[in-house]
């Protein structure tokens, strides 16, 4: 909801309420890797509590203030416990962009980012959709992009055995390495693929604005990319989402031979 001072327009939350610009053209067709997001989100931008969204906006490549929620101007809600919920903008569907003119939805496939070339019909489509944590981990669904290892860590089988380690000091290490949240990008996969095989996933989104993105997610652990070096540790902010994605104007509706641009790097 938002109201007017002489002249001035704001949001019932204090925040200013800015007028929208278009994105560029210079978003389509190339990689855009964003690193670290929620780490160091500006005023206005933090979510309240787990029951509220940390927002993404996949075609300006930037996070979303909160008091924007009702609106079309972003792609990608992140919720839930470790924000680990991903959800797109769907002005129609029951979700955080209800009652607004987005068209956004997702779905998610069981492919490496980098063989998906083509976009799903709409009918694979999910609005807005949602993933989380995968049935290929504890506690998981279907077609979740996070793999959790609850109480031990089977990804990680030299570090479980110190679970009961008679030395508290390897004990405490070794539970550094419980409870933790693994993307399944392909490098994850690629990673464990002597240890257990995996499958990877790729999230389709289609905008609140209509276009496409494929996009993979890759890390919760702020500043860790590695997944060798990811574990639970006072330095390490988490969740602090790193990911990569592409997007295609609609009337294209293809990835792949279309990404003639260099690659971009948000920090966040």
């Amino acid at each position: 909801m938002v109201g007017g001072s002489c002249g001035k327009v704001y949001d019932l939350s204090g925040a200013d309420w800015q007028p929208d610009a278009p994105p560029s053209d210079s978003v389509f067709n190339r990689e855009i890797q964003v690193l670290n997001l929620g780490a160091r989100l500006p005023a206005g931008h933090v979510p309240a509590d787990d029951g509220d969204a940390m927002f993404f906006s996949l075609e300006k490549f930037s996070s979303v203030a909160i008091g924007y929620r009702s609106t079309d101007r972003w792609d990608v809600a992140f919720s839930g416990s470790f924000r680990s919920t991903l959800s797109a903008n769907n002005g129609s569907k029951s979700g955080f962009g209800y009652g607004t003119s987005a068209v956004g939805g997702m779905v998610v496939l069981e492919k490496r980012f980098d063989e998906v070339t083509e976009i799903p019909g709409d009918s694979q489509f999910q609005y807005p959709g949602e993933s989380g944590l995968d049935d290929q981990g504890a506690f998981g669904a279907p077609l979740g992009h996070i793999f959790y290892t609850f109480g031990g860590n089977p990804l990680r089988p030299e570090i479980n055995k110190n679970l009961e380690n008679p030395d508290p000091a390897v004990q405490a290490e070794a539970n550094k390495y419980v409870h933790l949240l693994y993307c399944l990008s392909q490098t994850m996969v690629d990673t464990f693929k002597n240890v257990r095989v995996l499958r990877p996933r790729t999230i389709i989104f289609k905008t609140a604005k209509g276009n496409f993105a494929k996009l993979e997610t890759q890390s919760l652990y702020d500043g860790v990319m590695n997944p060798l070096q990811m574990k639970r540790d006072r330095s390490v902010i988490m969740p602090a989402y790193s990911f990569r994605y592409v997007v295609v104007p609609a009337s294209e509706r293809r990835f792949g031979f279309m990404v003639t641009r260099p690659r971009l790097t948000v920090k966040l």
